[in-house]
Order: structure tokens, then sequence, then C-alpha cells
């Protein structure tokens, strides 16, 4: 039955040059139909709408603009825009648009050449941790019945930290008690950055709650977990990291940190020296947050869908796992990329999940975008349902789950487009991409070889249904080890 839509107003300037400002009401940006209602309001008013939240003038764009606002790299600028939009200032002390490109160059153009010396790195890494989930469910029941584990997300987000710490500073840190620091930093960040802005923030002080979350996350959880626990012991180490850098070879595995000191730290002294390790150690911070919180996100989501859509769908992509493992050894980047239709559901999930906002932009100067004029230091952001889900990109079937269709068009989870927007588009798009699609891999093998998966009934909810990019759902997960896989060993 159809519902209507909610009455919205709106303002239009007297010269008709600037963008509509339509109020959105709070209570409608945290239901289901957030979504439809900014896509209705585009129709109406569209193509660029400017929607007042947290305390700032927020310019959505319509999908058919999508390409225009990010790659129109002149005109629309990435570096400025993400530090605004989430609060990362604490890590722009070195200045923002030095700490993006530092990051886009070490990720881009030091990780992905090495991408076959990381994967083999961290895979043993998930192993340990699957394995330790396998011997809690054993431990758990012996008649093999389905038993609860309610903490299986912060078993994926230490699972992945671990697997960062080793990227990130090298297996002589790899240890449980670093792994935990690292996801706290993660928390700490998700806190810092205002991703809970919906649901938490205040209504009269959107900005102070800002702050105030922001310094608490700094002063109370990053500094502590990361500048003064593995800081320290980051700098006692520092010569031994400093030469593994200076000695690296661009396809042999190297921790990203000690490339970071062998650019920002060699052969400075004194107060240059410090400001060069500190450069190095905020980078990390950076990382940690991305490479963590938005990889466990995303794989929570898959997860929860692969289960609840298993009957369809896992047949086929077991028969491709064992297709491309078929000694069983030990997971790599050649195998990865064969598996096709894991890869085509990873992708159709993030498309159909309903996220808002993703790529984010800032314009440098007024410009027109269709029929409007958006002023300088305009925050623009493209509405991504919209892009992927509209019959201009998608025709009659853009709301149809269809988790096979990427195999057959030949388009891997990675592949941005104007109508696949998840990792951003053009010059910046997400850098990380393949490495947190291969780590999304490597789980759900792993885990869906050794367990059998179910979704506890009227379990899963939705936190925040305009930030499924950054916030995963809440859900209840009910497993059991696998007929006859009794050690999680034999099937990875």
């Amino acid at each position: 039955m159809f519902t209507p839509m909610p009455q919205l107003t709106s303002e239009i300037s007297l010269d008709g040059s600037s963008p509509p400002v339509v109020h959105i009401p709070r209570e409608i940006r945290l239901s289901s139909k957030a979504n439809e209602v900014y896509s209705a309001a585009l129709d109406e008013h569209g193509p660029v709408i400017i929607v007042p939240r947290h305390g700032r003038d927020e310019y959505i764009i319509d999908h058919r603009y999508a390409h225009e606002v990010l790659t129109g790299a002149k005109n629309f600028i990435f570096e400025t825009a993400v530090f605004d939009m989430i609060h990362l200032g604490f890590l722009a002390v070195f200045g923002s648009r030095t700490f993006v490109h530092d990051v886009d160059h070490l990720v881009g153009g030091e990780m992905q050449p090495r991408m076959n010396a990381i994967i083999d790195q961290i895979v043993p890494v998930f192993q340990e941790y699957f394995d330790s989930m396998a011997d809690s469910v054993r431990n758990l029941t012996s008649d093999r019945k389905f038993v609860e584990i309610p903490d299986v997300y912060h078993r994926l987000q230490l699972a992945v930290a671990h697997a960062m710490v080793v990227m990130i500073l090298g297996q002589e840190h790899a240890s449980s008690k670093t792994a935990g620091h690292f996801a706290a930093v993660a928390t700490g960040m998700i806190e810092m950055t205002g991703l809970h802005a919906n649901t938490h923030s205040w209504d009269m002080f959107p900005r102070l709650w800002v702050l105030y979350t922001a310094l608490y996350a700094v002063l109370f959880t990053i500094i502590p977990s990361f500048f003064f626990t593995l800081a320290p012991l980051l700098w006692r180490s520092r010569k031994e990291h400093l030469a593994n850098g200076l000695a690296a070879r661009h396809s042999e595995f190297v921790p990203l940190f000690d490339i970071l000191l062998a650019k920002h730290y060699h052969g400075k002294s004194g107060l240059s020296a410090i400001r060069g390790f500190l450069q190095s150690s905020t980078l990390c911070v950076g990382i940690i947050f991305a490479s963590i919180h938005q990889t466990v996100v995303a794989g929570s989501w898959i997860l929860v869908k692969l289960t609840q859509t298993q009957h369809e769908y896992l047949p086929a992509i077991r028969k491709e796992w064992e297709s491309a493992n078929i000694s069983g050894d030990s997971l790599n980047v050649k195998k990865l990329n064969q598996l096709t239709l894991l890869d085509s559901f990873i992708r159709e999930v993030l498309r159909t999940k309903g996220d808002s906002w993703g790529p984010v932009r800032e314009t440098s100067r007024a410009i027109r975008v269709g029929p409007y004029v958006l002023p300088k230091n305009a925050i623009c952001l493209v509405l991504l349902s919209r892009a992927h889900t509209h019959y201009d990109n998608y025709g009659a079937g853009g709301e149809i789950f269809d988790g096979f269709q990427w195999q057959k068009a030949g388009r891997r989870a990675s592949q941005a487009s104007p109508d696949f927007l998840t990792f951003g588009l053009g010059r910046w798009a997400c850098p990380g991409r393949q490495l947190a699609i291969h780590e999304i891999k490597i789980m759900l093998y792993m885990l869906f070889s050794a367990f059998e998966f179910e979704l506890k009934e009227n379990s899963l909810r939705i936190i925040d249904p305009m930030n499924t990019t950054s916030i995963a759902p809440e859900a209840t997960l009910l497993l059991r080890l696998r007929q006859g896989d009794d050690d999680l060993g034999k099937v990875a």
C-alpha cells in the first residue's frame, strides 16, 4: 500500500539562481523513507536541493550530475571536503591536502604493488581468528544445534584490526593486544568523525555536539590507544623500521609505517625529525580508521545478506570456492580474483543496501550545476541510493536484488562508474577498495566454509537508514560447525 510522502517545506531564492532549500525533518531522516523523501525532493525541485542538516547546508546532487561533480577536479575539491564533512581536523595538523595526498600515494603507490605479498601475510591472521571462533562454537554445543554468537561484529573487527597491525606495523608488533588498540582507535575515529550524528547528535546545538564528541574521542581514546601506547614502542624501534623502509623493494612486503618513515623521517634531525615521526604516526591513524571500520561495516552487510539469501546463492558460491581452491591451500590474490560470483554478490549488496552518502566534494568557486548556481565552498553530496537504483541507470529492475548479474556483465565490485558510486569516482575513488574486497572475500570464504549460518528471527535492525555506508546493521547470527568440518583448518 502506498504511503503518502510527508509534506516538506522549501524556500526558493528570489532570483531563481540558487537551489531551493528543502527542510527534511529529523524523524524522516531516521526512518526507512529517508532516501525516498530525498529522491522525491529531487524529482520536484532538482537537480540540486539544499538540505540543512547538523548545523550546515548540504547540497544534494541528482544522479545525472554525478560524473560532472565527482570528476570535475578544478571545480569540485575532495581534499578539504572530506575534512569538513567528517570533522577530520585532528588529522589535518600537517594540512588536509597533504594528508589526503600522502594517504592516497601510500595506498595506491606503495600498497597496491605489494598486494600479493600483503595477502600472503594477512590470510594466516584471519585463519587464526576463525579457528578461535570454531573453538567457541564447539565448546558451546556438542549436538550440532545452532548457537548464538552475539559478538560476531566485534570478532570481525578484531580479525581485520589484527591483519592491519601486520600490514601497517609488521609481524613483530602483531598480537591480540595491539589489535585491540587498533580496534579502539577505529572506534574512537567513528565518534570523532561524527558518523553517529544522525542518531546521537543534539537537536539544538549540533556543532557543539561535534566538538564535544571529537575532543572526547581524541583525548580519551585515540591518543591513549595509539600515541601513548603504540607510538612510544615505535619510537624506540624507529631505526629498525627506517632501515627496513629504506631497503624496501617494490613488490616485497614492507610494513606501511616503515615506508612512511623513509619518506617523512629519513635524513632529518631535532624537531624536524620529531615532526616527521608524528606525521608518519598520524597517517597510520587515518589508515587504521579507513581500513578497519569501513571494511568491517561492508563485510557485516554482506555477511547478513548472504545468510538471508543463502538458499539461492550459497550453493553456486561454494562450488566456485571449491573450483578456485581445489588443493585447499592458503588463499592468494589469484584465487580471490577467480571468485567472480562472490565478487558480483558483494557489488550487488553494496549497490542495494541503501547508501545515502558516499563521495563528497566542495566547490572551489561559484559553479553552475544544471539550472542552479552553487556558491564557493558548498558541500556537495550525490544521493547514492538514487544513482544505484534509478530507472535512468538500471531500467525497471533497479530495486531488484540480482546477486550474480555483475558476473554476467563482467563488472567487478571494485569497478567504479556513475551508476555505482560506493567507492567514489574519478581521481579520488577509494584507493584501498581492492584490499577491502579481498579481505571480505577471505572472511566470507572462511566463515561459510566452517559454519552454517542462520539469522535470528526479528533480530535485524538498521540503526541508521541514511548511513548504511558507515554504520553496520544490528543482527544476531546463529551458527554451527558444518557437518564433517569440525576442524576449520581442513576447509581453509
